[in-house]
Order: C-alpha cells, then sequence, then structure tokens
C-alpha cells in the first residue's frame, strides 16, 4: 500500500541530505563504570505468634460494553470509515450491505470512503470523534493517530471475553505471525484484516536460458545469476541493454526494509533497524548492494516503472508487491520477443546459504479498530461487526480483493486463492510464516520514507562506496529533528482539541 502523509517533501529531504554528508568517526563503545556491590548479611527475624493478614480479592468490575445483550442492540448505527480504493473498496461496500441484511442483532453499518490518509485524520479529533465508530487504515497510520489522546478501544477485553471471542460460531483464529503485527506490549488497539508482502520478481525462463534451474535462495546465488544476467546484456547487440540486466535498484521503503532484514545478526525487526544507532545492518546491506551496482550487476532504471523492462529483459530482478503482477501481465503481453517467459515471485535471499535459512519477510499491514466511545451499545456493536468480519471467509475475501495474504488459514480460505485465478498469489500462501512483526514505533511513516531516500543517495553518482557510513549517520539526524517537530505539532495539536 503505498502511503500518503504530511512531512518535508522528498526533494528536501534529499537537499538536506546531500547538505549534511559527512564523513564516519569510529566512536570508541562506552565503557561501563565498574560498580561494587556491597555484601548482604541476613538478619534472622524472630518468630511472631501474629497470623499474617491476607488481603481481600476485589472483582474487577466487567466494563459495561462487554454486558450489553444481543437483543439490546437492534436499531443500533454504526460508521466505518476506510481509506482504501479499487477492488477492496468495492469488495468492503458488498461486505457491509451483506453484513447489515444478514445480522441478527439488527444493527446498520454505515460505510464512508476518505480518499486519503490525511483526510481521514479528521477522525481523531475530539470534535469528529463521535461520528466514526471504527476505522479500517494502514496499520503505521493507526499505530500513529493513537499514539497521542488514544482515540482507539484497547480490543483485549473483546478478544477474551466468553462469549465474543474471535473463536467459533465459523470464525478461524488469526495466525499467530498476522496477530503479532498489532502486538503492542500485550494490548490491540487494532487488528490486522491482510498483509501485503514484499517480494522479488524473477524471470525464470531468461534464468533457465543462463544456466540456473533454481531461484536463488542466498545472496551469493543472487549476485551470481545477477551478474550473469549484467554480462549477458552487455554482449547482447541490443546497444539499448548496455548496462542493464541484474537487479533494478528500488528504494522503495518495502524494498529497502526487505534488503535489510537479510543483514540482520540478531533478528532484529524493522522498526529496531531504524533506531538502531550504530548503523551497522544498513552499512553493510548498502555496502553489498553498492558494491553489486559498482560491477554491473544491479543498475538504476531510467524509468520509474520496471514492468517493460522486466518484460523485455532488460532485468533480471525487481523488487515490487504483488499489486504489481497485474501490469506485468499486460507488459508481456505487449512483448515482442519474450511474451512466454515464464516468472516468479520469490522470496529475498538469506544471507549464508548453509547459515540462516530461513527468509524474513516485510509487509504492510492493513488493520480495522475501534473508536473510543461512552455508548456502551456502540461499542459492542462495532466488535461484533469485526467479530462477523472474521467469520466464515470474509476477511479472506477482502484480503484477495487487496491482492494481499489473508491472515487466517484453513482449506477453504486456500481453496479460495487456488480458484481466484490469481496463481502467483496462491503460491506464495506457505511464506506466510516467515512473515516478520514490524514492531514499529509511531514516527512509522516518517522515518521509512527518510531511510528509503538515504538508500537511494548510495547509488547517486556523486556518492562513493566509504560514504555510506555518512549517509547512516544523516538518516539518523534527519529522523531526530523531523520527528521532534512531527511529534511537538501532534501533541500540541491534541491538547489544543482537549
Amino acid at each position: 500500500m503505498r502511503i500518503s502523509f504530511r512531512l518535508f517533501p522528498v526533494q528536501a529531504v534529499f537537499l538536506l541530505l546531500t547538505a549534511l554528508l559527512v564523513c564516519s568517526c569510529n566512536v570508541p563503545e562506552p565503557v561501563p563504570a565498574a560498580t561494587n556491590t556491597p555484601d548482604w548479611t541476613a538478619t534472622p527475624i524472630p518468630p511472631t505468634n501474629t497470623p499474617t493478614p491476607r488481603p481481600t480479592a476485589t472483582a474487577t468490575p466487567i466494563p459495561e460494553y462487554l454486558t450489553i445483550r444481543s437483543e439490546d442492540l437492534a436499531g443500533t448505527k454504526l460508521i466505518l470509515r476506510s481509506s482504501l480504493n479499487g477492488a477492496e473498496q468495492k469488495e468492503l461496500e458488498e461486505l457491509v450491505n451483506l453484513f447489515n441484511k444478514e445480522n441478527e442483532e439488527g444493527i446498520t453499518v454505515q460505510l464512508i470512503h476518505a480518499a486519503s490518509l490525511d483526510e481521514l485524520s479528521s477522525i481523531t479529533s475530539a470534535q469528529s470523534r463521535d461520528k466514526t465508530d471504527l476505522v479500517i487504515a494502514d496499520s503505521a497510520w493507526l499505530r500513529r493517530q493513537n499514539e497521542y489522546g488514544k482515540p482507539f478501544m484497547e480490543l483485549s477485553p473483546f478478544m477474551n471475553a466468553q462469549d465474543l471471542a474471535l473463536e467459533g460460531a465459523n470464525i478461524e483464529p488469526l495466525m499467530d505471525v498476522m496477530l503479532k503485527t498489532e502486538n503492542q506490549n500485550g494490548n490491540y488497539y487494532a487488528l490486522p484484516l491482510w498483509a501485503e508482502p514484499a517480494f522479488l520478481f524473477y524471470n525464470k525462463t531468461w534464468a533457465i536460458e543462463l544456466g540456473y534451474e533454481e531461484a536463488p535462495s542466498d545472496l551469493a546465488a543472487f549476485a551470481e545469476q545477477a551478474c550473469a544476467a549484467g554480462k549477458a546484456n552487455y554482449t547482447d547487440k541490443d546497444n539499448s541493454k548496455y548496462g542493464t540486466g541484474g537487479w533494478i535498484v528500488s528504494s522503495a521503503p518495502e524494498d529497502v526494509l526487505s534488503w535489510l532484514l537479510i543483514f540482520t545478526q540478531n533478528e532484529e525487526t524493522p522498526g529496531e533497524l531504524i533506531q538502531s544507532a550504530e548503523g551497522d545492518v544498513f552499512i553493510d546491506t548498502a555496502s553489498w548492494l553498492r558494491n553489486l551496482f559498482d560491477n554491473g550487476c544491479a543498475w538504476n532504471s531510467r524509468v520509474r516503472e520496471p514492468y517493460d523492462y522486466f518484460a523485455n529483459r532488460f532485468a533480471l530482478f525487481y523488487s515490487g508487491t504483488y499489486a504489481d503482477a497485474k501490469r506485468q501481465y499486460s507488459a508481456f503481453e505487449q512483448s515482442d520477443s519474450h511474451g512466454f517467459d515464464n516468472w516468479e515471485l520469490i522470496v529475498y535471499p538469506t544471507r549464508e546459504s548453509g547459515g540462516k535459512k530461513n527468509p524474513r519477510i516485510y509487509a504492510d499491514t492493513t488493520s480495522v479498530a475501534v473508536l473510543q466511545s461512552e455508548d456502551a451499545k456502540k461499542v459492542n456493536a462495532a466488535w461484533r461487526f469485526i467479530r462477523w468480519i472474521y467469520r466464515d471467509e470474509h476477511a479472506a475475501e477482502l484480503a484477495l480483493s487487496a491482492e494481499g495474504w489473508p491472515v487466517q488459514d484453513n482449506d477453504e480460505i486456500t481453496k479460495l486463492y487456488r480458484k481466484s485465478g490469481k496463481d502467483k498469489l496462491y503460491q506464495t500462501l506457505s511464506y506466510r510464516q516467515y512473515l516478520v512483526n514490524n514492531n514499529a514505533d509511531e514516527n512509522w511513516l516518517t522515518d521509512q520514507m527518510i531511510l528509503a531516500d538515504g538508500f537511494n543517495y548510495v547509488f547517486n553518482p556523486s556518492a562513493k562506496p566509504e560514504d555510506i557510513a555518512g549517509i547512516w549517520e544523516q538518516i539518523g539526524t534527519i529522523i531526530a529533528e523531523i520527528n521532534e517537530v512531527n511529534n511537538l505539532e501532534t501533541k500540541t495539536a491534541v491538547e489544543k482539541q482537549e
């Protein structure tokens, strides 16, 4: 999902990054001062005949919104706002209409579409909060909104309620790996509806002609195939292919983070990678890819979109999501020479073939949240709508329309994807187990864009490999400066509303 939000324009960040570029310095690690631990001597406590009083257990009151009976919800009206577009918005409209017809409680949901996340932002203001009951949007955006003012309900009480939990009644449990994407220290202010994973597009037919029967599973194999493609295009009779052939350099946030996850040492999450002061992972990743670039095995595209290049063998690999598949099919149909090439979606390689064998997959998540409300009936009804979404295959149908991964797993969902005609997406379902929890903070939307802009500068003609450590340093500086301004503005705005 491509996200729009307000912060410094990319050009401004690029100029600031260029102006601030400095040489990296080796800073010695601080040595902790020695601490003398005192020797403690146990002092005997004289016996006493006075019994120790035991505290009286106090029953935790049940929130009112959990005590609402289904028969008391008749006539309850809810407003659901979403920032979805295209097929997923249409599918959501159909699901809302179906819910309004078949729910036994007599609840009515009104769906209101927001053209952008900026437009959706008004739901968190004190003046507008009573005009929205549910919201479906990008998970990182929801987390950002909830950092100040806490507009969203914590959903654990519902999830743990005996009669309202996400179980039974044709509800398949959410996969643990999916549920973790919304786990904030044991709290759930939203629940995932689908995930949009990042992949590599791989021309299987061309690879076989180059002498490779299997897709690369580790970095060494990836580099070998990318360089072979680059060499083949250098000797091609078509002069326009000189300097192409391997991986097309991409600095989209999901692509950058997919590469960074390969070079982690301690299974760091994307959020932890950005917060790291040392930057070893960024430096290792960028240095390895820059070396690939300098050796003609990766190249900067002359146009923004990779589809025609990939369909005409200017690239053996490019980075993307299944949302790119429709246009990629079209590009192959229009290719004069390679229209029948077979291509695949493959996971990013692992660092070592004999070591860490499991890939690590980055994905953006779309989730649903419930707005805080003093109306217990509305809160209860909103949860019943969410529970209905997870019934049968409703959530999977929504995920499929969004061309993402479903958050539940059973034979019916697998059959739904297999019969959808989206074969290449269906073939990736087994990779869901490798999804990495983002674990990002409220500044994620800003941080990932600055990270991506700095990564793009690594391949700028004016940058040198030895500049990479300095680039990371400036990424951290810019992130800190922009977040300080953004967080202060957000906090001030919330205080004014209150």
